[in-house]
Order: structure tokens, then sequence, then C-alpha cells
């Protein structure tokens, strides 16, 4: 029985959605200081901690929405598998707020078991991530039909490797949470930044650079 293809337009939009109101959830733990007046300055500081946890919630979400579009470049077509697997990746980023709250709770309020604990529950929604991304891959890398260009199983193959470092870093992160937990928090910030800047180094899709040399020849 044939599978029926569409756009990967509809669910490309349906993504963005999904990631806009991610990052705009994470600016609902902001909050204005509750001190006397005259120490508002020092009561911003005292909650360093929250802008540090929406920092790497934020950084990650950036880096989530940054390698689905880098992705969906390379993608024409769209069946339901794949659709199934983006979900598992879209449910898994909107999970993201809520552990950046409870760490940023714990970091103003809670003990040192709290804030173990915040920490451990951030890496485990940031181990599951991976595993989403590794999914998404890797059966678009067994369905060459779905992509721009066949040649595009390579980058396919690539982004499965390269998601596995997340799957090493996030454990060895919330170990840090054992010595001291704002070491994992500062892990946790810096972790994006390796996918970011990964992104910057990636070949321009097959279809883009057909493109671009067409142009240049006329």
């Amino acid at each position: 029985m044939s599978t029926r293809l569409a756009e990967s337009n509809r669910v490309e939009a349906f993504s963005d959605g999904v990631f806009a109101i991610a990052l705009t959830l994470l600016v609902l733990d902001l909050h204005a200081p509750q001190g006397e007046s005259g120490h508002f300055a020092r009561a911003l500081l005292d909650q360093w901690q929250s802008y540090a946890a929406f920092l790497a919630a934020f950084l990650n979400i950036s880096a989530i929405w940054l390698s689905h579009h880098d992705l969906f470049t390379r993608v024409r077509r769209v069946d339901t598998k794949l659709m199934c697997a983006n979900l598992t990746l879209l449910l898994i980023t909107s999970l993201f707020p809520f552990p950046a709250a409870v760490i940023s709770a714990s970091m103003r309020e809670g003990d040192r078991s709290d804030q173990i604990s915040a920490a451990l529950l951030y890496a485990l929604v940031g181990f599951l991530l991976p595993l989403a991304w590794i999914w998404v891959y890797v059966y678009l890398a067994r369905s060459p039909q779905l992509l721009t260009d066949p040649g595009e199983v390579e980058y396919m193959r690539r982004g499965a490797r390269r998601s596995c470092v997340s799957l090493v870093v996030y454990p060895l992160a919330a170990a840090l949470a054992f010595v001291e937990p704002v070491l994992a928090l500062v892990a946790y910030v810096l972790v994006p930044f390796y996918f970011i800047l990964s992104l910057a180094w990636l070949p321009a899709a097959q279809g883009e650079t057909a493109e671009h040399e067409e142009n240049q020849a006329n």
C-alpha cells in the first residue's frame, strides 16, 4: 500500500508556531522583584539564577528551531511517520519552560536537595530531546524520497551523530549538580552554543546550492 505524501510547508509552519509559543512562555517565569523601596537593584541581582534558567531554555529552544529550519530546507515531502516523529520533537521542546521554571524556583527558594532535583529534571528533558532528533534524522536517512535531493541522506546521518553529543553531555551536566547545582545551570546555558555554532558550518542544502549555481550562471 502506497503512503500518501504531502508538502512540508504546513508541518514547518505548525512547528514554528509551537517554537514561538514555547519561547514566549519562558518569560512568564521572570518576575518583578519583591523588595523594600530603594533595594530593587539588589533584588534584581538576587534573581540571576532565574535569568540563567531563562537563557538556558531560550538558547535550547532557539537551537532546536534553527536546526529544524535547516532540516526542512532539505525536506520536500512529509508522510505520517515523519509527522509523528516531528510531533514528538515538538512535545519535548514544549516541555522546556517547565524544568526552566522549576530550576528558577529551586535556586531562589529551595535548598540544595531541591536544586539537585531541579537540575536532574532539566537534564531528563534535555536527554529526551536528542532521542527525538535521532528518530527524525534516521527516518529521513532511510526515506530519500522525502528529501529535496538524495544526496541529503548524508546530512541526516551527520545530524543523528551530532545529536548523540547531547546523550553524553546532559548526564555529565546533571552529575555536576551533585557537586554544585549552579555548575549544572551554567552547563545548561553553554550546551546549546555547540549546536548553534555547528549550524554555521553546515553546507547549504543541495537544492539551494544548485539554485545558487544556476543564478550565477545566468
